[in-house]
């Protein structure tokens, strides 16, 4: 075939395109003529689906070695099929939302967290853009500010409500570890107070707290000078933006598939 005859390529479709079609097999499933057990789901039914499928991932992340070439995107796209599926759930509650306002959520918390990036002054946001501890620390400011505000507004919609029933106002301060669903494992638990803290400018408090607990006339009996440590070794963890949760189990998935091949050789 001549280069005249060959036909022309049509152009690639955008990078993105996929995810089109996947909330368009999303919305087919749940429609009245769809799959009647995904009529039936709710986000609780949804969220034993949620946590496998998140450890499903972390065992590829954690030991690539020990599957196939294409198994993270084939793992990641059973996480995606979660999250749209409790996008689609979401059309149906009051006030609705769905797949967009997952995104747009994604994109203003982005946008605010970089301003090097999608500043108005991207230039001015960073003395050195390649400093990744100046990112982090911008970061954990502009996180610290969103909080700040957050708690700012429910106090002034608890306050309304006080007024409204009683005429008084109550503080009610939110603390470090409040919202952390409480299945979350101990060094993930403690990662999140310490970033929260670190945030907040509370650290040297959080720590001080911590030396008092390891210090109370039963520590001994619950091992608290060996919590302790373990706290020392999540601050520095999170201070260099590493998750030690992450770290022991891709060291502890490592381990067994050294010991596993050692044991057949």
């Amino acid at each position: 075939m001549s280069t005249a005859q060959r036909p022309v390529p049509s152009d690639p479709a955008p990078r993105g395109s996929a995810l089109l079609r996947a909330v368009e097999v999303m919305e087919a499933l749940r429609a009245p003529s769809g799959d009647a057990w995904t009529h039936r789901q709710t986000h609780a039914s949804l969220a034993r689906y949620l946590l496998e499928e998140t450890h499903e991932v972390l065992e590829v992340i954690d030991d690539p070695a020990g599957h196939g070439p294409g198994a993270l995107p084939d793992e990641l796209g059973d996480l995606l099929f979660q999250i749209l599926f409790h996008a689609r759930v979401g059309q149906e509650e009051e006030p609705a939302w769905d797949v967009d306002d997952v995104a747009r959520s994604f994109v203003a918390k982005m946008e605010r967290r970089n301003p090097h990036v999608f500043g108005d002054a991207p230039e001015q946001a960073l003395e050195d853009p390649a400093d990744v501890e100046q990112i982090i620390a911008q970061w954990h400011a502009v996180k610290a500010q969103e909080k700040q505000q957050d708690q700012q507004d429910q106090q002034d919609r608890q306050d309304r409500q006080d007024q409204g029933s009683s005429g008084v106002a109550p503080t009610r301060p939110r603390g470090w570890a409040e919202g952390i669903p409480a299945e979350l494992p101990a060094l993930q638990t403690a990662a999140k107070i310490v970033h929260r803290a670190r945030s907040a400018g509370g650290l040297e408090q959080l720590l001080a707290a911590a030396d008092a607990a390891a210090s109370a006339e039963d520590a001994g009996d619950w091992g608290g000078d060996l919590g302790r440590a373990l706290l020392d070794l999540v601050v520095a963890a999170e201070g260099r933006d590493d998750d030690p949760e992450t770290a022991l189990r891709a060291l502890l998935a490592r381990t067994v598939r050294e010991l596993e091949q050692g044991a057949g050789a």
